[in-house]
């Protein structure tokens, strides 16, 4: 049954007209977002290769567990707090909405000096082993990832705040700073790398001065009035109040990034294992067909955050029936994405990887590379939306058992297991045999979600 007001649905504007039409003018501010921010991905592998070498991108390669690490408890608050925040708004009720919002920044902040005291006393150590005796190695990564490290708290607090202007129904707003901030990244990033010669160091300094100039303008708005979540007020309520929420909401996607660290350290592994003698060349290959998943995955995240802000706020106020309809609309423009990524993969994979190399050895391997981790890109876009749409209404358990369960259940394991019947390219073959397993995995979690709350298909609230 639908609950909410006349009233409700004019102030929030997630809850009145057509949902594909809303979806795609959520969605389309945020997928845009996502397509700069990979952009700069690529942008920034090509000034450190260029302006500084080889070896920078080693070193900046060297920390990407620490980096996804980083990542990964940003958006364990910052996620955790938007399913909150949105059901909050979707029922009008402010005052929780402000409250969740500050007890997010207050823990984002004590996370934040943990992950510092946890680089001082075994990061350093961690680095030093996995540069294998290169002191030059190391202290690259030690310079980049120390800086980001200590920045941390600007990436905390952006994260907050997008994620706040997005369940707010201001993707639009998000978006534009978003990209500003990022073209402002690859700006400062060529100042401090190509002009300024700062090496790995302008790449993270670049990086953090961008993320402070994104915190004036989004302090500037909030101070203005224009939103309806301001940027600190009394609330009445404990500044912990949403934190066991929290952590249990942002938990499966923040392990889903904990799981993409741990996947790539399980394909180098893996490698070294099972790989012939070319290491150096499959090894740089994996390198450009990672960027290149990168690129195509952030619209994919871009298009569940856009399902999950309407999804939530629906929920929240009642329409069930909404919320629904949006989750259909989710499924299809997720399925469509998905296609349309696996046949540019296996149509144009080998123009792609020119992009990076000229060497033909490693074209051609990315190719191959690419081509069979998405063999079933095609089901990535569903599943995403699906697990994004349980995190939405509040069902942490079956969003974790689809989120988390590609790379935990299947992808991992199965990099280690196929070889043994595949040889090298069984550790490629993980990826689109874990999209057939969570394939499975879903149909067993709506089925258990049917049996125990009686949704119709396990995913849909509404009467029917």
């Amino acid at each position: 049954m639908d609950n909410a007001s006349p009233e409700a649905g004019r102030k929030n504007p997630y809850l009145s007209g057509p949902v594909g039409p809303l979806f795609l003018k959520t969605a389309a501010p945020i997928v845009l977002l996502m397509l700069v921010s990979g952009l700069f991905t690529v942008v920034d592998a090509i000034f450190l290769g260029v302006y500084v070498g080889p070896q920078a991108l080693a070193a900046v390669t060297l920390v990407f567990p620490i980096f996804m690490a980083i990542n990964a408890l940003s958006t364990l608050v910052s996620s955790g707090m938007a399913s909150i925040l949105a059901r909050r708004l979707g029922a009008g009720e402010d005052n929780g909405a402000q409250s969740a919002v500050q007890s997010a920044t207050v823990l984002a902040f004590i996370v934040a000096a943990l992950l510092m005291v946890f680089y001082v006393t075994l990061g350093v150590r961690i680095i030093d082993g996995l540069s294998n005796g290169d002191a030059g190695l190391a202290a690259m990564a030690k310079i980049y990832i120390g800086l980001m490290i200590f920045g941390s708290p600007l990436q905390f607090l952006i994260g907050i705040q997008g994620d706040t202007l997005r369940s707010e129904g201001k993707p639009g707003v998000m978006a534009v700073i978003g990209v500003l901030v990022t073209l402002a990244n690859i700006g400062f990033n060529y100042l401090f790398i190509a002009w300024l010669g700062w090496g790995v160091a302008g790449s993270a300094i670049g990086t953090l001065a961008a993320q402070a100039a994104a915190l004036v303008v989004v302090g500037w708005l909030r101070l203005s009035g224009h939103t309806r979540v301001a940027l600190w007020r009394r609330t009445g309520m404990r500044i912990t109040e949403a934190w066991p929420r929290i952590l249990a909401l942002g938990l499966p996607p923040s392990l889903a990034l904990i799981g993409i660290s741990l996947s790539a350290a399980s394909y180098i592994v893996g490698v070294k294992l099972w790989g012939e003698s070319h290491y150096d060349v499959t090894i740089a290959a994996y390198g450009i067909a990672s960027r290149l998943l990168t690129f195509a995955f952030l619209p994919l995240m871009g298009l569940n955050f856009a399902c999950q802000s309407i999804v939530g706020n629906n929920y929240g106020a009642g329409q069930f029936a909404r919320s629904d309809r949006t989750l259909v609309v989710g499924l299809g423009v997720g399925l469509a994405y998905g296609f349309i990524v696996e046949m540019t993969f296996m149509l144009a994979a080998a123009p792609l990887g020119a992009l990076f190399v000229d060497d033909p050895a490693i074209i051609a391997e990315t190719v191959r590379i690419v081509r069979l981790i998405t063999l079933c890109y095609v089901l990535a876009g569903p599943l995403m939306v699906l697990s994004g749409y349980f995190q939405a209404i509040g069902k942490a358990a079956n969003a974790a058992a689809i989120s988390l369960g590609r790379t935990y259940l299947f992808t991992i394991p199965f990099i280690f297991v196929l070889p043994f019947a595949f040889g090298e390219t069984g550790i490629w073959l993980a990826a689109p045999v874990a999209d057939l397993g969570m394939l499975v995995l879903a149909i067993i979690v709506l089925w258990a979600n049917h049996t125990r709350n009686g949704a119709r298909f396990g995913m849909f609230y509404s009467a029917g």
